[in-house]
């Protein structure tokens, strides 16, 4: 499928999009256009890496990290028939997609060994969960992501690559903060530009905040986990800043359950 044939295809999933926000979405900042527009970015790396792939109809979704339903309800459209499933730290956010898009409820926890291990998935859609973990974090994630898919099954993942790391740089000029200090800033350049990867908690918070990971450090820390292996990786093509990596469940490889 070449780009004018996948645009047309997404025109016409958006078209069946449902447009409602709550008033409690966290990741509605009052720009209704930007807003859609990230969730049709959303949309259109999904149906991308599932064409390229040939699995165009997935039954079971999960999208691990869900939000209010911000990229779910473009999967309610794109896929009428398949099980949702909404996983998220937030009760709230979880009750919303199973209210409105009719998903399956999944509660997330800040260890990811503690989530109920689901199983032949077809998709999973992570968008901005990798890029608030530490290195450790990632591999029980990956390692959850592996377990979870079906044999051929595709995860669509973001992380914080180098157009990030080049607005944190920059942050003072252009106001991209990420919600750290300073110094908790300059310490994830500084250990980024060192080693490819580089972490800080938000202020207050343990375990959760602002990762930064090189392209070749997230593709290894991937290929690392038992039965994945890359289908793409695209540098800032969620909303023109995160990454996007498609793994695929390697269909002839044995992964077993590692927790």
């Amino acid at each position: 499928m070449n780009g004018s044939e996948l645009d047309s295809l997404v025109d016409r999933v958006f078209a069946d999009v449902d447009r409602t926000i709550v008033e409690n979405d966290s990741m509605y900042g009052g720009n209704d256009e930007h807003y859609f527009s990230v969730a049709r970015d959303a949309l259109r790396a999904v149906l991308s890496a599932l064409q390229n792939l040939g699995k165009p109809d997935p039954a079971r979704v999960l999208d691990f990290g869900c939000g209010y339903g911000r990229v779910l309800r473009t999967f309610r459209a794109a896929f009428p028939k398949a099980e949702l499933i909404a996983c998220d730290l937030d009760p709230a956010a979880v009750q919303r997609c199973v209210d409105a898009y009719d998903a399956q409820p999944l509660a997330a926890a800040i260890d990811v060994d503690e989530i109920e291990q689901v199983r032949d998935i077809d998709l999973i859609w992570s968008g901005s969960v990798l890029t608030h973990l530490d290195a450790p974090q990632w591999v029980p994630l990956l390692r959850y992501v592996g377990r979870a898919l079906a044999p051929g099954g595709v995860a669509v993942l973001t992380t914080h690559g180098r157009r990030v790391a080049w607005r944190m740089e920059n942050g003072e000029q252009f106001n991209y903060s990420y919600g750290l200090t300073d110094a908790a800033a300059n310490r994830v350049l500084a250990t980024y530009q060192a080693s490819g990867f580089g972490y800080a908690d938000y202020p207050g918070q343990d375990g959760y905040g602002i990762s930064l990971s090189s392209p070749g450090w997230a593709i290894q820390k991937a290929l690392e986990t038992p039965g994945l292996r890359l289908a793409g990786y695209h540098e800032a093509a969620w909303d023109v800043h995160q990454d996007v990596m498609v793994l695929v469940k390697d269909a002839n490889a044995v992964l077993k359950v590692q927790r």
